[in-house]
């Protein structure tokens, strides 16, 4: 996290909280001198680099890049930041080889396979041994798109199940394979005393007046797809607060204007409220399988396997499984 920043001579504070990637993201477009050439590096598309970068720059209430048709260069408060941005993205490049120098020779025969850890990982261990029979399988998570690049590539991890979102789709770098398992929708969880609980089915603009939350962690793909969907229902600007998991389902249960996310299959929990669908399912998550060539895996027959597994497990704990049944081709119908 960096100190918050103090505005020049007039004591207005901007309290700045930011992670390494954005830090990474800013010091990826000075490096590379221009927008397109840096999201190619981070292996995202230029919109969403773009979109990221318009947050962070929101953040502060300051540019930290002047654009031209040159390309683009640090503002004054740009080179503040990159100045310190650079020794701690290099700091945490130190960390991140030590780790996988530890932790680069497995045990004979091993796969490690990459998972964030959405419900569909449970049951990815099983498919994956069932794909390579004979060897043992380890599931370790992985975090952000230039982690999990550089495992794929340096063979950390031999496969990985991860998600974008339309509008942030990952653009994988060379040697480095994308083959989507399905798109799965996203709903929304309401207080049982919110006007949209006894719908089965809301658009975007009946939930205008609502207070959004999202679950601290949830990652700047998602916040920047909800805009973009937010956006194109020509509802202007949306502001979502970001709480920890506990907190957030205790203020949907006491706040009947609160509105937070879910995806359509759950860990089998109930929820502390009333799941409603979006209509027209403006916000969506595709599952991506990656891999790097030259990869022993039968990646397609993993694939089968998780759709098979994913349908199993959609009949038991499906969010809305009558939406489900009314609403076929989706991933988990």
């Amino acid at each position: 996290m960096i100190s918050p920043l103090i505005g020049p001579g007039n004591g207005q504070t901007w309290p700045v909280e930011f992670d390494v990637r954005h830090l990474r993201l800013l010091d990826a477009i000075a490096s590379a001198g221009s927008l397109a050439k840096a999201a190619a590096a981070l292996g995202l598309s230029q919109p969403a680099l773009s979109a990221q970068l318009h947050r962070v720059e929101r953040t502060l209430d300051r540019t930290v890049f002047e654009r031209d048709r040159h390309g683009v260069r640090p503002t004054a408060l740009g080179e503040v930041l990159l100045s310190h941005a650079r020794r701690v993205v290099a700091a945490a490049d130190d960390l991140d080889q030590a780790i996988r120098r530890f932790d680069r020779e497995p045990a004979d025969g091993l796969l490690r396979i990459g998972a964030l850890p959405t419900v569909f990982a449970e049951t990815l261990s099983g498919v994956v041994a069932e794909a390579a029979p004979g060897r043992p399988v380890e599931l370790v998570p992985v975090t952000g798109r230039t982690a999990l690049f550089s495992a794929l590539l340096d063979g950390t991890v031999e496969l990985a199940l991860y998600v974008d979102h339309p509008g942030q789709e990952i653009v994988p770098p060379d040697g480095v394979n994308v083959l989507p398992v399905g798109t799965e929708p996203v709903f929304v969880v309401v207080s049982p005393g919110h006007p949209a609980a006894g719908r089965g089915e809301v658009s975007l603009t009946e939930l205008a007046d609502s207070t959004w939350l999202t679950s601290a962690g949830e990652g700047d793909e998602f916040h920047d797809h909800l805009t973009d969907a937010w956006a194109r229902a020509g509802l202007g600007t949306i502001t979502v607060r970001e709480l920890d998991p506990a907190v957030l389902w205790q203020t949907v249960q006491q706040d009947l204007s609160a509105v937070a996310f879910t995806r359509s299959l759950g860990p089998g929990s109930p929820l502390p409220g009333t799941v409603v669908a979006l209509r027209g399912v403006p916000l969506r998550t595709r599952h991506l399988l990656l891999w790097r060539d030259g990869s022993p895996l039968d990646v397609p027959a993993v694939r089968s396997g998780l759709l098979r597994a994913i349908t199993e497990l959609a009949a038991i704990r499906h969010r809305l499984p009558e939406w489900a049944a009314a609403n076929p081709g989706w991933l988990g119908t």
